[in-house]
């Protein structure tokens, strides 16, 4: 009688967590309690003053906040090497150093302003391109209920920019994941005087010039990339790295930011009168991700160049930040996660603004389950209205390149957005005006599957070494229905005897709940804890050498919520009938699809101790039975 097998429904009160990322929709309300709602900032961001990769040792501002076995993103904001010649080669990257490098880094401690890790860095980091130090905030499950955004990008701290979470279960979204225009800054709008220094060539149509002058402004303030640029150099067509070039003077178009591809070209002057010279600005050149172990934020577009006095909200549009997102499961609610570069500001006879480019995510999850959508698109070209003066038509801005998208696994769970922003367009033009001199879209990004994001392996020799094992590679621990399951990897095996797992609560009473012996030829081992404890469940991986030299692991958590109490459901899967029974009181049994929507209902009187429900009428498929507060999934076949 195998489907006669008594199958437990837990409370959802009790253990919320079991059958929510089946049905995402109905039950929010009911299981909140147990994930920790989020939004707004979570993160906390450290600027690096110094390097000492010997002791795996960084000093910051400050460590307020850092604790052990903190989970960190160190990654290096800027510091590429660019040509700065005045020609069309300016702005060419000649060498990004350490530009973009990045890891995800365990705390071990700290002492005064330094904070010392578990490994050896992996990368090495110029503290002057501006290395940030981003704390990730770890949850058992979470539940965004509120926008969760990142803290803008800050170029005068180095810090901000970088959303960063860790979920030990179920990241449920009830709101979006927003990163939009939290990257590299667009070209600052100022408003120049009327006269026309591109009357003057050749001096108009250089690749730079100091932006701050506004009398006359020649060229417009670049878009900011990950190589800065000096006061002299902030403005005009040339694009420096990833950032758009400004419009020059007069009424050009800013060009759009980049990433891994390029933006789009800026929109020209094709006045038939008046300042009418076309020297928009350029497109921000595309970045080598070396394989995906750099990342970088979106560059932002140029601005457009403007006297006319109508206000041009903004200038070029900022790039998009950087997303890293860790969970067992995502319940995406139909929600977005997003990293998408801001829309070129518009302009009224003036030039307008470029794009920012899409920026860089990283999404290391195990399932997906609901419609979850993941974005890093280009920003739209700002738009230019002309008025239909007679003979003045002015340039549009270009649009920002697409973004980057990392996935863990393969990449058809989610939706996918890494489009390149179109370029703007022009309205009310005179119809004496030269032939228009339209800008560009930005190019599509990129779209990695089954990426490892970067990490060390190498334990330290200090004070952290001697508490890790040298030949272990990771220790895991993750919740899969009700049991923990526990997987390490090690190298040089032939060193090692055997393992043994140990368990503690609370307490901090440690219990060996299994042992293994190591086998050479074998680099990743399992254990599944059939019986976890109530409540926190600590796990250490105890390694025994052939010389009989002991080591452990770091500590891996994982709770599991208290049952209060349980009804049975059989049989399951079901056919024609099924029975609720079981040892509390209950009063309604519902029964839902997957959509949400209520199929049957029962009610129970008060004499009866189980009900039978005939399900013979019903499709094949997965539903959600509901008896009192408790919740499962059942199975018609």
């Amino acid at each position: 009688m195998k489907n006669r097998k008594p199958i437990h429904l837990e409370s959802s009160t009790a253990n919320p967590l079991r059958w929510f990322f089946i049905f995402p929709v109905i039950f929010i309300c009911l299981w909140a309690q147990s994930q920790t709602p989020i939004s707004g900032i979570v993160n906390t961001y450290y600027s690096v003053a110094e390097t000492i990769p010997a002791k795996a040792c960084l000093r910051l501002n400050t460590t307020a906040g850092l604790a052990y076995n903190d989970k960190v993103m160190i990654v290096q904001m800027k510091g590429a090497s660019i040509n700065t010649s005045n020609t069309s080669s300016f702005g060419d990257t000649t060498a990004l150093n350490n530009a973009g490098n990045y890891e995800i880094a365990t705390v071990c401690h700290t002492i005064g302003d330094s904070l010392f890790l578990v490994y050896m860095l992996a990368n090495q980091y110029t503290v002057s391109g501006k290395v940030q130090v981003v704390r990730i905030q770890q949850y058992t499950s979470a539940n965004v209920i509120d926008t969760l955004k990142a803290a803008p990008w800050n170029n005068t701290t180095g810090r901000g920019g970088v959303i960063a979470i860790s979920v030990e279960n179920d990241l449920i979204l009830n709101a979006p994941i927003y990163a939009d225009s939290s990257g590299f800054r667009g070209g600052e709008y100022r408003l120049s005087d009327g006269t026309c220094g591109n009357f003057f060539p050749p001096a108009a149509t250089d690749y730079f010039y100091n932006a701050n002058n506004l009398a006359p402004q020649d060229g417009a303030f670049k878009g900011e990339g990950i190589a800065d640029v000096t006061a002299a150099q902030s403005g005009g067509r040339g694009a420096p790295a990833n950032g758009g070039g400004g419009g020059n003077n007069h009424n050009n178009g800013g060009g759009g930011g980049a990433n891994l591809t390029e933006g789009g070209i800026g929109g020209g002057n094709s006045s038939s009168g008046g300042c009418r010279i076309t020297i928009q600005g350029l497109a921000g050149k595309a970045l080598n991700s070396y394989g995906g172990t750099k990342i970088f934020f979106g560059g932002g577009g140029g601005a457009g160049h403007a006297n006319n006095g109508f206000p041009n909200a903004y200038g070029g549009g900022n790039g998009g930040g950087i997303i890293f997102i860790q969970a067992q499961n995502i319940i995406g609610n139909t929600e977005k996660i997003t990293a998408n570069g801001q829309r070129g500001s518009a302009a009224i006879g003036d030039g307008a603004g470029g794009g920012g480019a899409g920026g860089t995510i990283i999404m290391d999850i195990a399932n997906y389950f609901g419609t979850t959508t993941v974005e890093s698109n280009g920003g739209l070209g700002g738009s230019v209205n002309n008025q239909a003066t007679a003979g003045r038509c002015y340039g549009s801005g270009g649009g920002g390149s697409g973004g980057a998208i990392y996935f863990s696994g393969t990449t058809s769970a989610v939706s996918i957005g890494v489009n390149g922003g179109n370029g703007g367009i022009e309205t009310n033009r005179s119809a004496t005006c030269n032939p228009a001199v339209p800008s560009s879209a930005g190019t599509a990004g990129q779209v990695i599957s089954n990426y490892d994001f970067i990490t060390s392996s190498v334990i330290t020799s200090t004070y952290c070494g001697l508490l890790l094992p040298v030949n272990l590679v990771w220790f895991k621990a993750k919740d899969i229905d009700q049991q923990s399951a526990l997987s390490w990897k090690i190298t040089e095996a032939e060193s090692i005897d055997r393992f043994i797992i140990e368990r503690a609560a609370n307490n901090n009473v440690w219990i060996a709940i299994n042992g293994q012996a190591s086998n050479d030829d074998i680099t990743v081992y399992n254990f599944n804890d059939l019986f976890p404890q109530t409540g926190n469940n600590f796990y250490r991986l105890k390694i025994i050498g052939k010389n009989n030299e002991v080591s452990y692991s770091a500590v891996q958590k994982i709770y599991v919520p208290s049952l209060a109490d349980a009804n049975i459901v059989y049989p399951n899967p079901a056919k024609n009938k099924i029975t609720v029974t079981g040892p509390i009181s209950f009063t309604d049994v519902c029964l839902f699809d997957l959509n949400g929507k209520l199929i049957l209902q029962k009610k129970k009187t008060t004499a009866q101790n189980s009900i039978k429900i005939d399900v013979g009428s019903l499709s094949a498929g997965v539903y959600l039975l509901k008896v009192g507060a408790a919740a499962m999934k059942l199975i018609i076949r």
